[in-house]
C-alpha cells in the first residue's frame, strides 16, 4: 500500500502543524554517538557522475551523486543563497509526479502520471525535443490504487524504459523517438495495474545485454504481486516470481535458498500456501504486490525489494503469517530464484508493508561481526513499521533492528526484533512477553494509539546514502492511528480492502516529519531536521555534503549533510507564480555547460494533496485527466549556481 488510506479515514487537514519552523528551530538534535568526519568512508559506495540513468541513481539506489560543485560552501546561505532557478519544464499533465527524472548526454526525459508520456527536453536551449504518447488502456485509471503515479524510467542501451498503468512496459528508441517493442503483463480488468520504477541490470550470461526488471501494483485489489525479468533488447518475459503460492511459483528452490532463519530448521515448504490458514485458497487473493523500488548489487547478481501488505487490510480474515506479505526479498536477477526472504511484520495487522522501504546493499570495510560469523554484505532497510534492519544480504541474518523514531514511544507494535529468530517481541503492559501484540487489530473493534500509523514511520519515499558521512538520511512522518478492521467482501477486479483508520500527530513532537539522519555505524540517530508538513519526496545526497529534499508545503530544501543545517530554502513555483509541492525525488546532474544542476518535479495530485496544509491538491489550472481531482504542478524545476 502507498502511504495512504481508505474506507473512511479522513486525510483532509490531517497534516496542520501549529506552525511553521521558528527561527532558531532545533534544526540538528545531536543524538548520535559516533561522530565521523567527511571523509571517513566505512563503504565501497559508488555514487553516480555527470549523468542520471536510472531511479536511484546507481543501481544500488543510494540517490548518491559524486558530483560537488553545489557543495556545503557553494550554496551559500538561506539568507545569502547561490543556489538560483535556472528554468522550468512543464510537462503538460496535472497530478503526482513522483520518481525522478532522468539526464542522458544533454537530454533530459520525463515520464508523466498517467497517461504516461514520455517527454525529452534539450538542456542546452529549454526546447521540448519530442513527446511520445503511448496508447494505455483507461480502464487501469479506474482501478489503481491511490493516484496514477509513475515512479521512474530507466536508460539503457539507447532506450528509455518504464511502465504504463495498463500492465504494459514499453521500451522508446531516443534516436528515433519511436517504440521499440511494448510487452503486455496483465489485463488491468483483473485488477492488477504497473506504476512502479522499473530497473535495467546487466544480464550476466551474455555481455552488453540486460534485463528489465518490474513489479505489479494493486495490494489493495485481491490480486497477487509478482516481479517479471524481460530481455532489453526485445521485451520477452525471462521469468515471473509471485509473492504468495507454492514455492514453485515464488521461486523458491531447496539448492539456492540460503535463508538464515529457514536454513536447516525444517520450516516447511510452499509456506506461501500454508502461511495462509482456514478454508479456501485466500493465498491467491493475497495481495503483496511489489510496487515500490528495486535495487540491484551487481557483486551479488542480487535484486532486492519489498512486499506490500497482504491483503485484505481485515487482519481477521486471514489467519496466519500471511508469507510472504510485508516481506523483503533476495532474488536472483538471471534466474529470479529466492536466496532468502524475510518477513519483516508477520500477520500485518496495520498495513506495514514492506515495499515502501528501499533495501539497499552496502559492502563494509570493517564488516559487523557476531555469532555467526563476520558480515561485510550488509542490506539496510528502513521499514514502515519503525524499526531500521540491518542484513547480511547474503542469507538475511538480521544484524540489527532499531527503532528509528523520535522517542521509543513513537514504536509501539512491537518491543524488539529477537535477533537469533528474526521475529518481534511483544510485551504486555506488565512488560511481559506474549505471544501476539498488544496492538494487535480486529474486525468491528477499534484499536487506539498504534505507532506509527498506516503511513508509516517512514513510507515510500526514498531515502539516500552518503559514503561520505556514513549516514542515510531518511523521510519519516510523525503519526499514530486508530485502527478497525471491516469485513471486506471478494469481487473480482474490485477493492478489497476492510479498514477504517484516523490518525493523529505522534509523540514526537508537533511535527508531521523528520529529516533523520541515520549514522549506521551505531544505528542512531545523528541529527533530525523537524518538519511541520509531511516529507513526501524523496532524498538526494551529493558528495559536495548537501542533502536536497521537498515538502508538502511547497518547499524545496538543502541541508548540510554533516550538521543538519538549513543551507538552502525555496518555494516551487510555476510562471503564475502558483506554488506547489513535490512527491517527487531530486537528481543532479552535469549541464552541458559543464555546471552542476539540481532538478525536482512538482506535482502534487488527489492523494498527496489530502496530507497538505490545505487538504487540497496544488492551485492552478483544471482539466486533469481525473476529472478536476488534481491541479497544478507537473513542472521540472532546474536549479544552479548563480555565477
Amino acid at each position: 500500500m502507498k502511504n495512504q488510506f481508505h474506507g473512511g479515514a479522513s486525510a483532509t487537514g490531517f497534516f496542520q502543524p501549529p506552525s511553521r519552523p521558528r527561527a532558531g528551530w532545533p534544526i540538528a538534535l545531536l543524538l548520535g554517538i559516533h561522530s565521523l568526519g567527511a571523509g571517513a568512508a566505512l563503504t565501497t559506495v559508488v555514487g553516480t557522475g555527470n549523468q542520471w540513468t536510472s531511479h536511484g541513481g546507481a543501481l544500488d539506489g543510494t540517490h548518491y551523486s559524486e558530483l560537488a560543485q553545489i557543495n556545503r560552501t557553494s550554496i551559500g546561505t538561506p539568507l545569502d543563497s547561490k543556489l538560483v532557478l535556472e528554468r522550468t519544464f512543464k510537462t503538460g499533465v496535472n497530478g503526482s509526479h513522483m520518481g525522478a527524472p532522468l539526464v542522458v548526454g544533454s537530454t533530459l526525459y520525463v515520464v508523466t502520471p498517467f497517461p504516461n508520456k514520455l517527454i525529452a527536453y534539450d538542456l542546452s536551449s529549454g526546447a521540448t525535443l519530442w513527446t511520445f504518447s503511448p496508447s494505455v488502456n483507461r480502464y487501469a485509471f479506474g482501478v489503481n490504487c491511490c493516484d496514477t503515479v509513475n515512479r521512474g524510467p530507466a536508460y539503457q542501451n539507447g532506450l528509455v524504459v518504464y511502465t504504463t498503468l495498463d500492465d504494459t512496459v514499453v521500451a522508446v528508441d531516443v534516436a528515433t523517438h519511436k517504440q521499440k517493442w511494448r510487452t503486455s503483463l496483465a489485463d488491468p480488468k483483473t485488477g492488477v495495474t504497473t506504476n512502479g520504477a522499473v530497473l535495467i541490470v546487466p544480464n550476466k550470461a551474455a555481455a552488453g545485454k540486460y534485463r528489465v526488471i518490474v513489479g505489479s501494483s494493486s495490494g489493495e485489489m485481491a490480486v497477487r504481486g509478482w516481479v517479471k525479468s524481460l530481455d532489453l533488447a526485445t521485451g520477452a518475459v525471462q521469468w515471473t516470481a509471485y509473492t504468495t503460492g507454492p514455492d514453485s511459483d515464488v521461486k523458491v528452490g531447496s539448492a539456492f535458498y540460503n535463508s538464515f532463519y529457514q536454513k536447516g530448521k525444517n520450516q516447511g515448504v510452499d509456506q506461501g500456501v500454508t502461511s495462509w490458514e482456514g478454508a479456501g485458497n485466500k493465498w491467491q487473493q493475497g495481495g503483496s504486490s511489489v510496487w515500490g523500488f528495486i535495487n540491484y548489487d551487481a557483486a551479488t547478481d542480487l535484486l532486492f525489494y519489498g512486499t506490500s501488505q497482504p491483503g485484505t487490510w481485515n487482519a481477521d480474515q486471514r489467519p496466519g503469517a500471511n508469507k510472504w506479505g510485508a516481506s523483503v526479498f533476495a532474488r536472483n536477477a538471471s534466474t529470479g530464484l529466492a536466496q532468502w526472504i524475510y518477513q519483516t511484520t508477520p500477520h500485518d495487522y496495520w498495513d506495514y508493508d514492506a515495499a515502501s522501504g528501499e533495501s539497499v546493499p552496502l559492502t563494509l570495510t570493517t564488516p559487523i561481526t557476531n555469532a555467526s560469523g563476520s558480515h561485510a554484505q550488509v542490506l539496510v532497510h528502513f521499514n514502515k513499521n519503525g524499526f531500521a534492519y540491518t542484513f547480511d544480504r547474503l542469507s538475511g541474518e538480521v544484524l540489527a533492528a532499531t527503532k528509528f523514531g523520535p522517542k521509543p514511544e513513537a514504536v509501539n507494535w512491537a518491543d524488539h526484533i529477537d535477533l537469533a529468530t528474526g521475529l518481534p517481541v511483544f510485551l504486555d503492559a506488565k512488560g511481559q512477553v506474549v505471544p501476539d501484540s498488544p496492538k494487535a487489530t480486529h474486525q468491528g473493534v477499534p484499536t487506539t494509539d498504534i505507532c506509527p500509523s498506516a503511513m508509516g514511520l517512514k513510507g515510500w519515499e526514498p531515502m539516500a546514502f552518503s559514503p561520505r558521512t556514513n549516514l542515510f538520511y531518511v523521510p519519516t512522518f510523525n503519526l499514530c492511528q486508530t485502527y478497525e478492521g471491516l469485513k471486506a467482501e471478494y469481487i473480482a477486479g474490485a477493492p478489497f480492502m476492510g479498514q477504517n483508520i484516523t490518525m493523529t500527530l505522534g509523540p514526537g513532537g508537533l511535527f508531521s516529519g523528520e529529516l533523520v539522519a541515520w549514522d549506521i555505524t551505531s544505528n542512531t540517530r545523528k541529527w533530525a531536521y523537524p518538519e511541520p508538513a509531511a516529507i513526501y519526496s524523496g532524498v538526494l545526497a551529493t558528495q559536495g555534503d548537501v542533502i536536497f529534499y521537498g515538502t508538502l508545503d511547497n518547499k524545496f530544501k538543502a541541508l548540510d549533510a554533516i550538521t543538519g543545517d538549513l543551507l538552502f530554502e525555496t518555494a516551487l513555483t510555476d510562471a503564475n507564480g502558483y506554488e506547489c509541492g513535490t512527491v517527487g525525488t531530486p537528481i543532479t546532474f552535469m549541464g552541458p555547460d559543464k555546471q552542476q544542476r539540481v532538478a525536482v518535479f512538482s506535482g502534487v495530485g488527489w492523494l498527496a494533496g489530502g496530507f497538505t496544509a490545505s487538504g487540497k491538491p496544488c492551485p492552478g489550472k483544471t482539466g486533469s485527466e481525473s476529472g478536476g481531482a488534481t491541479n497544478g504542478g507537473g513542472r521540472v524545476h532546474v536549479f544552479k549556481l548563480n555565477p
